[in-house]
């Protein structure tokens, strides 16, 4: 695997050691000589963790490399075990079924947790740190004004009546992820089959603009998070069967390293518990819709909640 790096020290935004001092992190975590490559996925979110993560360590002490923005899961987690990542926020419910091979998830989202850190470190030797205090997953949107049979659809498992009476507006889009992933078993599960050529697949951000209009596609894959839901006026539909697993985040990260560096631990507890839902999608917000870029939403969550100085 080849991943290109870019150093958060030579990031585009630019950023003192004298800038992260004066706060929380430097005072109560010490990582002084360590050095950290810090991966996420592509999306908004993973990206606006990655950066939270970079700064927080180097406001502890450490050295940090950045490898934020890698396509896809898979390819992040491949990182992880290697050596060439050395830590990211992860997803219980993708740890589960992605990497652990689970079909069915735990019911509860503090229970699916419990159970994925700790089959992930007895089997891989990966550990979860936190988890924070918000939590993610796959869900379904409509327009929240779409009118006719598809307006009708507030509960999944009525896309088989659509199927069955309007199959001509059973068209989804969605990232290619979440299309090679979890399209066959989501159909699955709601016993509905949508023909290939209405299945859309595009970059995630199109999913929002895509279904809000409601061409090419009528539903759409969401994360339950963006702060698109409500300033495009979707819909999210009532997962009825209970098919998408729950989703608590966490800093996952080899068990050599924790060993190596215990202070992770107290580090990603604080930041965990200060990334809220409501303070997730109001980050969101800023880069989706405010224009703000991944590390300047990861800087204002660091000095709003006193890890920095201001």
């Amino acid at each position: 695997m080849t991943l290109s790096s870019c150093s958060a020290e030579s990031g585009s935004t630019s950023v003192s050691a004298a800038d992260l001092r004066g706060g929380s992190l430097s005072r109560d975590v010490d990582l002084s000589g360590a050095r950290f490559t810090v991966g996420s996925k592509e999306f908004t979110e993973q990206k606006i963790l990655g950066k939270i993560t970079l700064y927080a360590l180097r406001a502890a002490g450490a050295r940090t490399a950045d490898q934020t923005g890698l396509n896809g899961s898979a390819i992040v987690r491949a990182a992880l075990e290697s050596g060439d990542v050395d830590l990211y926020w992860e997803y219980a419910g993708t740890g589960w079924t992605q990497y652990l091979g689970h079909d069915k998830p735990v019911a509860g989202e503090r229970a699916q947790y419990r159970a994925t850190s700790t089959q992930d470190a007895k089997r891989n030797g990966i550990r979860w740190l936190g988890p924070a205090a918000f939590g993610d997953q796959y869900a379904i949107a409509r327009a929240a004004d779409a009118e006719g049979p598809v307006g009708e659809v507030d509960r999944l498992s009525q896309l088989k009546d659509l199927a069955d009476g309007h199959r001509d507006k059973l068209t989804l889009c969605g990232a290619s992820e979440f299309l090679d992933r979890e399209l066959g078993p989501f159909q699955k599960t709601y016993g509905i089959e949508i023909p290939s050529a209405q299945v859309y697949q595009n970059a995630f951000a199109l999913n929002f603009v895509n279904v809000a209009k409601g061409s090419p596609c009528q539903f759409a894959e969401v994360f339950t998070t963006d702060s698109r839901l409500e300033s495009l006026d979707l819909k999210v539909i009532e997962d009825d069967r209970h098919h998408f697993t729950s989703e608590p985040a966490a800093l996952t990260v080899r068990e050599k390293t924790l060993k190596d560096h215990p202070e992770l631990e107290k580090l990603a507890r604080a930041l965990g518990a200060k990334l809220t839902e409501k303070a997730v999608i109001k980050l969101l917000g800023m880069v989706d819709q405010d224009g703000k870029t991944p590390d300047e939403a990861a800087l204002y969550f660091l000095r709003e909640n006193g890890f920095i100085g201001r």
